[in-house]
């Protein structure tokens, strides 16, 4: 099956799409170049064909490209399975997450966590323990999706406050989600980013993300800019 896919894959990759893309990735990304809306695609025809299961069996240590896990990962998010199957399946599949952009279109497509939001939290949860960036960033993207709600809001600040960072991408996911929680909460995000000794790489993100919203007002973004500017320093 992997010999199938790869050929496809192989066929449909645009050299100029995969030049670009490597400016955006990781540098030891391995990448073909096919673009997103054909993996949707093809994704799509597997699991209409009833041949998503045979990808899945795929070994993962086998796979090589990014287009190959965002394959395995996009058929996995779709699957006509139940939540307490389909779990495993995502466990044994997030070790082999590399790149933001695998982990992000998983996450996206994991609509049934809106379903299954206490299952998928308490889950997942202990991703935050690992000392693995694309795990960490793997749960807060996952939240940022699905648990910026009033019953998860504050749980998720706290993991926040305690979190300890391993890198660039997991930093970058939770400047992303605090701009969303902004957005459906500013009054308690607000309150959350002037008075928690953050990273200051977050906070200053964080700040330079919500600003960057068209969802967000020009007088907030000024009261925010001025709140920031007036702290000169803002660490854990």
């Amino acid at each position: 099956m992997r010999t199938e896919v790869l050929t496809y894959l192989q066929n449909n990759a645009d050299e100029k799409y995969r030049q670009f893309s490597l400016k955006l990735l990781p540098k030891d990304t391995k990448l073909l170049g096919v673009r997103i809306p054909l993996l949707r695609q093809y994704a799509k025809t597997l699991l209409k064909e009833g041949r998503g299961q045979l990808c899945l069996k795929i070994p993962l240590e086998k796979l090589k490209y990014q287009e190959e896990f965002m394959l395995h990962a996009l058929i996995l998010a779709n699957a006509k399975i139940s939540s307490q199957d389909k779990i495993p399946l995502i466990k044994k599949f997030i070790p082999h997450i590399k790149t933001w952009a695998v982990c992000d279109i998983f996450c996206a497509d994991l609509k049934e966590v809106k379903q299954n939001r206490d299952l998928f939290y308490e889950t997942f949860k202990p991703l935050l323990t690992t000392r693995q960036e694309y795990q960490i960033r793997f749960f807060y993207v996952l939240a940022l999706s699905y648990f910026i709600t009033p019953e998860y809001l504050a749980k998720i600040f706290q993991h926040i406050k305690k979190q300890t960072y391993t890198g660039y991408y997991d930093k970058m996911a939770v400047a992303w989600l605090i701009s969303i929680a902004y957005i459906k909460f500013p009054k308690e995000t607000e309150a959350f980013l002037f008075n928690t000794p953050l990273d200051e790489f977050i906070f200053r993100k964080s700040i330079s993300k919500i600003c960057d919203s068209y969802r967000v007002t020009k007088e907030a973004k000024i009261h925010l800019r001025t709140q920031a500017s007036a702290i000169k320093t803002h660490k854990a």
